[in-house]
């Protein structure tokens, strides 16, 4: 008996590892395109909530990011370029930024990066996966100034 559950556990284990899902690995064409075309004059609309004392707070509406682009250079680092309106200009601010990815879905993961006005570092953990998005963001050097982030990923015709 403890051998057929033996035999059973590897075949389980080896149909596992054959599973399509292991097939996507970092830096698989196909995968990293997906992502880019998602984010291609992307408007990220969702809800954040604070996160303090290790408790979630009230979820807050209108959360909305402009992104033009994501881009990986030759050397393999990447960068969301994102928009931003001060007055009547149109700014394009490129955020450097790492990508992973578990299967198809895409981990973009900030470290101590200045990102937006004031002295702040900010860092996060967005997971990106068929039009959605949801992570956590906390400002660097203080991690009871942050929270969670989740929505929606739509597109502009251009």
């Amino acid at each position: 008996m403890k051998s057929r559950v033996a035999l059973l556990t590897a075949c389980l284990f080896a149909a596992w590892l054959a599973s399509p899902a292991l097939i996507f690995a970092q830096g698989d064409g196909d995968v990293e395109a997906k992502f880019v075309a998602m984010l291609k004059n992307a408007t990220l609309k969702g809800t954040w909530a604070p996160v303090a004392g290790g408790k979630l707070g009230s979820e807050k509406g209108n959360d909305s990011y402009q992104i033009a682009r994501a881009e990986k250079s030759a050397e393999g680092k990447w960068s969301v370029v994102s928009v931003f309106k001060l007055g009547d200009r149109t700014i394009e601010f490129p955020i450097p930024c790492q990508v992973k990815f578990a299967g198809d879905t895409a981990i973009l993961i900030l470290d101590n990066v200045k990102a937006g006005p004031g002295a702040a570092q900010w860092s996060a953990r967005v997971m990106f996966h068929d039009d959605v998005y949801a992570g956590r963001w906390w400002e660097t050097a203080n991690k009871e100034h942050g929270g969670t982030i989740n929505g929606t990923i739509t597109r502009a015709e251009k």
